[in-house]
């Protein structure tokens, strides 16, 4: 039952890769599925977290327009200069960038919020750049996955699959629960090869997947992710706490800055010279992206509107248990809707929280009256 109980924690949203995902982008493109490093014409970003080092991520404006625009915008502004990782969730992930420093953004009105962008082969891999979440959607908070524990896909569709198949155990279950058990179980067989080869490489939180936004992928600092990591934590992300999970870092984690550079090539008939330069804006999403929202239709909400990365897995116990249905995250549990973290009664009374990841620590955004 251990098996299960890993790989049942996703939500109805839980890998809704539409056919028509990454339908427009360039013929070809693999994103973050193959190895990705730094090439003329990309856009990258320098992520300088004080006294652990630098994180460079190469950034996808092509698979995330609205989200590459959003996250260059807020960094040349030298909004993420000072912030903080707030939340550090071992062996899962790490999220920062919240106006507070709390998990809590204050009274954002919606419609600086933009929707969920997906595609087939922009996934939760080790060293993903993500979008936390909230209920109103993306703004600000992002996480970077930082788990490398390779994940055997297909084998846990099989375990699965058994596990149904059993009349000990499936024979016991609710209608309800099986057909959802049996749902995930065929999504997880049915995902591209490629993506299962990764995932059986490099690790990561493939639960996720079709949930939040990916828009870029660690190229070097994989040794700053490490060391983040390590860190002590102590209870203090509000959902994070509900499931008893400290992620709250002891000594705080500040962002100095995060600088966005371009590789340029200038070519001629000789020889092709690349060179590093700061980009007079952010990229505009052209005729070649498109932006792909996830149907919130497809995942169930729950009060905090938080997707759980790993739901629990049915057992002789549980059969006649009332169904768990998968709650719908905020972003990897991501922001507090993005991920909730402790704030003074003050602030939770008057600020809109980015709730931190759901259960298992996904990154989520919470709001908060």
């Amino acid at each position: 039952m251990n098996t299960i109980k890993k790989i049942a924690a996703a939500m109805a949203a839980v890998f809704c890769l539409t056919t028509a995902a990454g339908c427009s982008l360039e013929k070809g493109f693999m994103g973050n599925t193959e190895e990705v490093a730094l090439e003329p014409g990309d856009y990258f970003a320098v992520i300088s977290i004080m006294d652990y080092g630098d994180i460079t991520v190469k950034l996808f404006p092509s698979a995330a327009p609205n989200a590459v625009k959003q996250f260059i915008k807020l960094a040349e502004n030298n909004s993420y200069d000072g912030r903080t990782i707030h939340r550090v969730v071992k062996d899962k992930l790490i999220q920062g960038g919240s106006l507070t420093g709390t998990g809590f953004d204050g009274d954002v009105a919606k419609q600086e919020h933009f929707d969920i962008e997906t595609s087939k082969y922009m996934c939760h891999y080790y060293g993903a750049l993500c979008m936390a979440k909230s209920a109103d959607g993306n703004y600000r908070q992002f996480y970077i996955v930082n788990n490398n524990t390779p994940a055997q896909i297909d084998e846990l569709a099989q375990t699965l699959k058994a596990q149904l198949d059993d009349p000990e155990i499936g024979g016991k279950m609710l209608e309800e629960d099986k057909k959802f058990y049996k749902e995930y179980s065929t999504k997880l067989a049915n995902l591209p090869e490629e993506v299962k080869e990764r995932y059986s490489h490099v690790g990561g939180l493939y639960d996720l997947d079709g949930q939040d936004t990916v828009f870029g992928q660690v190229v070097d600092g994989f040794d700053v992710l490490e060391k983040l990591n390590e860190v002590e934590t102590v209870n203090g992300n509000k959902t994070d706490d509900k499931q008893d999970i400290a992620s709250k870092p002891i000594d705080e984690i500040v962002i100095e800055k995060i600088e966005i550079l371009k590789i340029a090539a200038e070519e001629t008939e000789e020889t092709t010279a690349t060179q590093k330069t700061r980009p007079t804006k952010a990229p505009e999403p052209t005729e070649d992206s498109e932006q792909i929202v996830v149907d919130d239709d497809n995942a169930p909400d729950t009060e905090e509107n938080t997707a759980d990365p790993e739901p629990a897995a049915p057992s002789e116990d549980d059969t006649n248990a009332e169904p768990n249905t998968p709650a719908e995250d905020e972003n990897p549990d991501a922001a507090e809707d993005t991920e909730g973290e402790n704030a003074d009664n003050t602030e939770e009374e008057t600020e809109a929280e980015t709730a931190d990841n759901g259960e298992d620590g996904r990154p989520e955004e919470e709001t908060a009256a």
